[in-house]
């Protein structure tokens, strides 16, 4: 059962996800979006909203808005501070460790958390799969879709995709 794998906390205030989502697409939330729903999934750096958008066309389509946590920058910042200061002791007074390289591990992670910190990187990830599986017909026809990303409504702190209905995987 993969249940226990999912990484669950409580969602912020919809008020906060309603300003997170101003300070990135500027504006108010219903220049950007017809409807925000409540979050569906939160975790420690977002949580999920579905949402409607109307096209210019007047044709009306439901999203995944994702939004990061409020803080959750300082938050790891703060806890990488930490990771730091401990792989400095661990090799200044355990030799032996030294060779696991742990400031480098630190910094492997502080890199890899700057790059899930901005949303954007994730959106144009999404992009280049949907692109890559164009060519592989054996995934484009089967059960096996990626979301196109709505650019327009993406932000580094906010990543609006096409709403897919789907099965867990738990």
């Amino acid at each position: 059962d993969l249940r226990h794998l999912q990484d669950r906390l409580p969602p912020f205030p919809m008020s906060e996800a309603r300003a997170a989502i101003e300070e990135a697409l500027g504006g108010r939330v219903e220049d950007h979006f017809e409807t925000l729903g409540p979050p569906i999934a939160a975790a420690s750096i977002a949580q999920v909203h579905k949402a409607t958008v109307v096209a210019k066309d007047g044709t009306r389509r439901d999203v995944a808005v994702k939004i990061l946590r409020p803080d959750v920058e300082r938050r790891f910042r703060n806890d990488l501070d930490s990771y730091r200061l401990a792989a400095r002791l661990i090799e200044r007074l355990h030799a032996p460790s030294r060779r696991l390289r742990p400031t480098a591990v630190v910094e492997t992670l502080a890199s890899t958390t700057a790059l899930e910190m901005d949303l954007r990187l994730e959106a144009a990830a999404i992009s280049e799969m949907a692109d890559n599986i164009k060519a592989d017909a054996a995934l484009e026809s089967g059960n096996f879709r990626v979301p196109t990303v709505d650019w327009r409504r993406t932000a580094r702190r906010v990543l609006t995709l096409e709403w897919i209905d789907g099965t867990p995987i738990a």
